[in-house]
């Protein structure tokens, strides 16, 4: 039978076309996994019932919410005014003396545990000489 070159070149162009595709497609629903709500991989194993099911969310979660707002600040809106005034500077300075007493008080726990750990130097040991080897000694002999 005779070879058809130009058919053996068609067809492997084909199959190369078909198997860059399959890993092109392959890789787009592996890297589908990693969106966060378009998720076909995990919408397959939880269809299944392998993957995780949703939850509601607790109770203090849903009160703690407004209904209707995004749980985040859009771009471009300015936060609310806090409800707090903000310290005066005696405040200031009287809050730093008191956190300026507590890391002396701190500095002065740390020296007294130092004091009670520290323990004088042990003496040294002490291990007496290996007699010197006499390298005359003759090999034993066997009997």
């Amino acid at each position: 039978m005779p070879r058809l070159p130009l058919l053996e070149v068609t067809m492997t162009a084909t199959i190369r076309r078909l198997s860059m595709a399959t890993l092109a497609a392959a890789a787009a629903i592996g890297l589908s996994a990693c969106a966060g709500d378009v998720n076909p991989v995990r919408d397959v194993f939880v269809g299944a019932g392998i993957g995780p099911q949703t939850r509601e969310a607790p109770d203090f979660v849903t009160e703690s919410r407004t209904p209707g707002a995004p749980g985040f600040v859009p771009i471009g809106l300015v936060p609310p005014d806090r409800e707090l005034a903000p310290k005066s500077p005696e405040e200031v300075a009287e809050a730093e003396e008191e956190l300026r007493r507590l890391v002396d008080a701190n500095a002065a726990r740390a020296d007294a545990a130092r004091r009670l750990t520290v323990a004088p130097a042990p003496e040294p040991v002490r291990v007496d000489p290996a007699p010197a080897i006499d390298r005359d000694l003759a090999p034993p002999t066997l009997r």
